[in-house]
């Protein structure tokens, strides 16, 4: 029985020095006490959740096609946010194959390496007034190349909030003051901020609002 145990950790133990020799450590966050806040200027609480990922190849993310982001992303890991302390976290390990290690990576997902790594914030997948949303990178944040037998000895590769700077803008949110696409009635900056959806105009509304211009319009001709 011992020696059966003594093999078992012995195999475990290999595995593991493979596993962690062939692998990229991969930091990335915030730092503590940031303020992250949504389009009102509330604090962000626990329904949001913190993604580092990619969008498949060849789709481009932009305010056309916000519909389309979700079934385009592709999720490289999940950090944990702590809304007490201001600050989310996670530390993963891309493998030689470009995937990480990660529970909530894509499933079945492809290589990550040599694409545009971006950071979603968000409480909910749709698109829709009530949603709110963050998608922000920076120029140098691409997903690296994890060759086989690399990565022993190599220092963590570390993303930040603290990288991005005023020429970085957002696609969704605001960061720092520097605005992108999206709504919000707050305009105090934050650390973060997750902007919202304008509501969609109704039929109704639009009938309406014909109705109104046509009176305008009679009412300037009679005048």
């Amino acid at each position: 029985m011992k020696i059966k145990f003594a093999l078992l950790a012995a195999a475990i133990f290999l595995i593991s020095a493979f596993r962690s020799a062939g692998a990229l450590t991969m930091e990335w966050g915030s730092e503590v006490f940031s303020d992250f806040a949504d389009s009102y200027g509330n604090t962000l609480n626990s329904t949001y959740i913190f993604e580092l990922g990619a969008f498949t190849p060849g789709f481009v993310p932009d305010q056309s096609n916000v519909s389309l982001w979700l079934e385009n992303w592709l999720v490289f890991d999940r950090a944990s946010y702590s809304e007490s302390n201001g600050y989310f976290s996670s530390t993963v390990q891309m493998g030689d194959d470009g995937r990480s290690d990660s529970p909530d990576q894509t499933p079945g997902t492809i290589s990550f390496a040599g694409l545009d790594a971006y950071i979603w914030v968000r409480n909910e997948d749709e698109p829709v007034p009530g949603t709110e949303w963050l998608l922000t990178r920076t120029a140098y944040w691409t997903f690296p190349v994890a060759e086989s037998g690399c990565c022993g000895n190599e220092v963590p590769i570390q993303w930040s909030l603290s990288d991005l700077d005023s020429g970085d803008v957002p696609l969704w949110g605001s960061q720092g003051g520097v605005d992108g696409w999206g709504v919000q009635t707050d305009t105090d900056i934050h650390t973060l901020q997750t902007f919202t959806f304008l509501p969609e105009v109704s039929s109704a509304v639009l009938v309406c609002m014909a109705g109104v211009f046509s009176l305008l319009r009679r009412h300037r001709t009679t005048n």
